[in-house]
């Protein structure tokens, strides 16, 4: 997806986004390069990459933002699901406690509410309603970044497109 930062400006709500590159550095991987549209200068563009996904995550859909719960509430519902993918645990209410550490009266709290937005059913082991939550994980649209510096001029198609020489 191509989104310049004036639309994710608007996006955020932030008034500038002056220092975006300072701040962003260490989560996004930003590349330079350079635009010939006829000044003495060619101007300078940036290229910014989310990195690649790890091998153990998950992928929630935006329909669990809808859900009417706390935000402390759908952590532990995250973190649920987590542990029943990679935990290599039996969902029992024991292991989860010790897994996640938390104690007994706040385990028992979050439980209510998921059961009460039919997210959960108290089975043994635990039952985790994920029909329309949990997504599959699709790494083939990643792409591994070139480790060397994008140094070359690009040119801009009549499309308004960015073409950048190989």
């Amino acid at each position: 997806m191509r989104i310049t930062l004036d639309e994710l400006k608007r996006t955020s709500g932030d008034k500038s986004l002056s220092s975006f590159n300072k701040k962003f550095k260490e989560y996004l991987d930003i590349k330079p390069y350079f635009v010939d549209n006829g000044f003495y200068y060619p101007t300078r563009r940036n290229i910014y990459h989310i990195p690649a996904m790890e091998e153990q995550c998950i992928t929630i859909s935006n329909k669990f933002a809808l859900i009417k719960l706390d935000a402390a509430t759908k952590g532990f519902f995250i973190q649920l699901l987590l542990l029943s993918q990679y935990g290599n645990i039996e969902l029992i209410k024991k292991n989860i406690i010790k897994a996640i550490r938390i104690d007994k009266k706040t385990y028992d709290k979050y439980i209510i509410e998921l059961v009460g937005a039919d997210l959960v059913s108290i089975t043994t082991p635990l039952t985790l309603h994920t029909e329309n939550i949990l997504l599959e994980n699709d790494f083939s649209k990643q792409k591994k970044l070139p480790t060397k510096k994008v140094n070359k001029i690009a040119e801009i198609d009549d499309n308004g497109n960015i073409i950048i020489p190989k």
